[in-house]
This record gives C-alpha cells, sequence and structure tokens, in this order.
C-alpha cells in the first residue's frame, strides 16, 4: 500500500485564529512583517503563507491564516527552529498574545506528495487557491486507520493510468504530524492539501460529482464521529520569496 506517496520533506505548520478587535488589514501586515523575518532560516526551502477565504461548504474557517515552512530533513527543521530567527519570531507570537490555544495551532510533520502524471514540482504560480484538510485522530481509530483513510481518499480520484480526474487540481499532498515535537502533542494527525489556479477552477470543481463524493466520503469517516475532528480552509496562498545561496 501507499504506491502513491513519495515521501517529500519535513514542515513546519503554523495556523492562527485573528483575536477579537483585529482588523484583517492589520493581521496580514503582522504576518508579512513575520515572514520577511523567517524567510532566511537556514534550510528553508520553501514558505507560504495562506489567509483563510470566509466563504466554503466547510462553513466559518477555523483560524484566518497559516504558514508552511517546508525544510530537506528532520535535522534542518530541528537546526532551523533552534536559530535566534525562529526563537524571536516565537516570541513575537506569544507577544501578540497569538498562541492562546483558541486561537494557535502549531505541528511538525513529514509531507508526501500524491503522485500524478504531469505534475513534478510544487507549484510557483503566484495567485493560487489552496483546500487544506486537517483532521484530528478520532477516538475510533489508530493513526494507521487515519492514514489508510487519507490513502484511499486520494486513490479514489486517480485513475488507473495515473492522472488526477478533478480537472482544476494542479498538486497534491498528505502530511502526518511528528510524535514529538517542541510544540508538544500536536492537535491534528493528518493533512490534505489541494492547489488550483484560481477560485474559479475551485469553485467549478466543487460543484461537480466528483468532489461531491470525495466531501461524502470524509463525512462518512470522520464527520460522523465528531464534525469537530476536520477543518477545512480554502485560502489564497502567498509564496514567499527566500533567499538564495
Amino acid at each position: 500500500m501507499y504506491e502513491l506517496y513519495k515521501e517529500a520533506d519535513h514542515k513546519q505548520m503554523i495556523t492562527i485564529k485573528r483575536p477579537e478587535g483585529m482588523a484583517k488589514d492589520s493581521f496580514k501586515k503582522w504576518w508579512f512583517d513575520h515572514a520577511m523575518k523567517l524567510k532566511s532560516l537556514p534550510g528553508l526551502k520553501w514558505y507560504t503563507v495562506l489567509f483563510s477565504l470566509e466563504t466554503s461548504p466547510f462553513g466559518p474557517p477555523a483560524f484566518d491564516g497559516f504558514e508552511e515552512l517546508w525544510f530537506g530533513s528532520m535535522k534542518e527543521l530541528k537546526d532551523a527552529y533552534n536559530t535566534y530567527i525562529m526563537q524571536n519570531e516565537l516570541e513575537n507570537i506569544r507577544k501578540h498574545g497569538f498562541d492562546v490555544p483558541a486561537l494557535f495551532q502549531a505541528a511538525w510533520l513529514v509531507e508526501n506528495i500524491v503522485t500524478m502524471k504531469g505534475y513534478n514540482r510544487i507549484p510557483d504560480k503566484e495567485g493560487m487557491v489552496r483546500l487544506t484538510g486537517i483532521c484530528k485522530l478520532p477516538p475510533t481509530m489508530q493513526k494507521k486507520d487515519l492514514k489508510d483513510w487519507f490513502y484511499q481518499h486520494a486513490d479514489r480520484v486517480i485513475n488507473d493510468e495515473g492522472y488526477m480526474i478533478v480537472p482544476g487540481i494542479r498538486w497534491y499532498t498528505h502530511s502526518f504530524t511528528i510524535d514529538h515535537s517542541p510544540f508538544g502533542p500536536a492537535p491534528f494527525y493528518g493533512v490534505g492539501e489541494n492547489w488550483w489556479d484560481n477560485l474559479e477552477a475551485m469553485k467549478e470543481d466543487f460543484d461537480g460529482e466528483i468532489m461531491k463524493s470525495q466531501l461524502d466520503d470524509r463525512e462518512e469517516a470522520i464527520d460522523t464521529v465528531d464534525p469537530s475532528y476536520f477543518q477545512g480552509i480554502w485560502a489564497d496562498e502567498y509564496i514567499i520569496d527566500i533567499p538564495r545561496a
């Protein structure tokens, strides 16, 4: 099993819900200022900041923004975490009060690319949108059970020739949290992500029968246990231009 998976990078993911009273523009400005500092982390391969869209089939977003920092190995991720840059920015998060449990989630993850013919590298086109689905581990499942479910969920939309059957999807990954990280126990276990060129293409696919079937599959496996075990987000993606040697 897991023939579709190609293990890729290690990454750090942080989600933040905007505090009451903080304007959206101020929240975005803070995040971009924060990103301008983090982008100099040693070993950083790829960095994206995303802001949740208010309208999606999943209802109000569970958080307003998130960032993903990709590294080529666990050692590089650990080394970057221990730098002054990272520690200073984590203090920045605390100083703004973003790190309270009601607002903040953080985890280290191992990423698996769901291989699809025609797509060999992460998209770097500006203005793309992303579907991110975050799953906690239901009490009815072991970690392997949830990983198996994620895998079959992807397998449903890859045909026998290896092509994605949802027309607009440009990239697909599944990431699973690492048991031990400096952030403590991970608040979730699995993260599935799809990329589209734009919001119109995403909406068109979500109106189709294939994506409706995928939503039904998730509801039957996860939401019937407890809807809070799933967080679905549509988000605008901003690629941070990191320094190159």
